[in-house]
């Protein structure tokens, strides 16, 4: 971080010393420009970058696909240790779109849809690869992934809007899935974001008719379902990340965005308003994390918020706001169509 926010902290540390924790958020609030991030041009101009994500070991991939099924259908790049993006074979995707990832220590699954229903691909850290993986059977496009141990996975697919969505989950990093187990309670909702601790623990976040935001809770696998309590003021669940009980999750609202913590695995939340359309979130830690989107006007706009400061980026040669982010172990990746980023929050 810059001199600039290392002040901050610092003086927001004397105050809580001297004011007392009920006033330091107010102490210690929204902050703008204080870091610099440039944007490097991506190596295909022809293809969007549509998804990016960093292993725990901190290496970070980004991938996408143009939905055609003519020219070049695919593009991918990952991060070197050096910090260079540097282009990565990706399998032809015609009429396909890939729209969400997640990693292990090693690799990261990558899930979308394609012609012929559920998209998946693995990254290979070591190795520097992207190749097909199987899918669950019969899936209609995968609509979020979340792994949370090494090789371990759970996949959210779906069989049509008529027929809801499905639960599997993988412990050999996609070789193998478990039997499919259908949520009744999706049918008619979009499958927003999942995310699970272990083969048991799951939150999962779907949209309905008229933006009514869900959250759903299994202990069981997907066996059985508990509802979580949503605000009436979020229109949809943007991100969702749990580690434990922890969970940090982005949401919509009429106004713009708010970002989310519970320690009670959804069942109470705590907001920290960002007042920018965020379109994506990534964490460090519970309490560090980075948000990218635009802001009111459409500019590109990425911040970080530490506990519960925010501060505003300085972009220079981002040229359209941030779509996508990711965090490894040190830094954080953020994705535009042509652009991609990196910071260390």
């Amino acid at each position: 971080m810059s001199r600039v926010v290392t002040s901050v902290r610092r003086a927001c540390r004397v105050a809580m010393s001297v004011l007392g924790a009920g006033l330091i958020l107010a102490a210690c609030g929204t902050t703008t420009g204080t870091v610099a991030v440039v944007g490097v041009p991506s190596h295909s101009i022809t293809v969007p970058l549509r998804v990016v994500a960093c292993t725990t070991d901190n290496s970070c991939v980004t991938v996408g696909t143009s939905g055609s099924d003519s020219g070049p259908s695919s593009v991918g790049e990952f991060r070197t240790p050096n910090g260079r993006w540097t282009p990565l074979y990706v399998p032809p995707a015609p009429s396909s779109l890939v729209t969400t990832a997640s990693c292990w220590s090693t690799a990261c699954l990558i899930g979308g849809t394609q012609p012929s229903g559920d998209l998946l691909w693995i990254y290979d850290a070591q190795a520097r690869r992207v190749a097909a993986t199987p899918a669950p059977q019969v899936g209609h496009g995968v609509s979020a992934v979340s792994c949370f141990a090494l090789a371990s996975c759970a996949v959210v697919d779906s069989l049509g809007v008529a027929q809801g969505s499905r639960l599997s989950f993988t412990s050999d990093g996609g070789a193998t899935w478990s039997t499919p187990t259908l949520m009744n309670w999706s049918i008619g909702d979009q499958i927003t974001g999942v995310s699970c601790t272990d083969l048991s623990n799951c939150l999962i976040a779907a949209s309905g008719v008229g933006g009514r935001v869900q959250l759903e809770l299994t202990s069981d696998g997907g066996v059985s379902w508990s509802t979580r309590a949503a605000s009436p003021l979020w229109n949809a669940v943007t991100s969702l990340s749990c580690h434990a009980r922890r969970c940090v999750a982005l949401m919509s609202t009429a106004n713009g965005s708010v970002m989310e913590r519970s320690q009670t695995f959804g069942r109470l939340w705590s907001g920290v308003t960002l007042n920018q359309r965020a379109n994506a979130l990534a964490c460090r830690s519970f309490t560090n994390c980075v948000v990218v989107g635009q802001t009111k006007s459409g500019a590109p706009w990425l911040a970080t918020v530490l506990h519960r400061t925010v501060t505003t980026a300085s972009l220079r040669y981002v040229p359209t706001p941030l779509t996508g982010t990711a965090c490894g172990a040190r830094d954080c990746v953020a994705v535009a169509v042509s652009t991609v980023v990196t910071t260390r929050p």
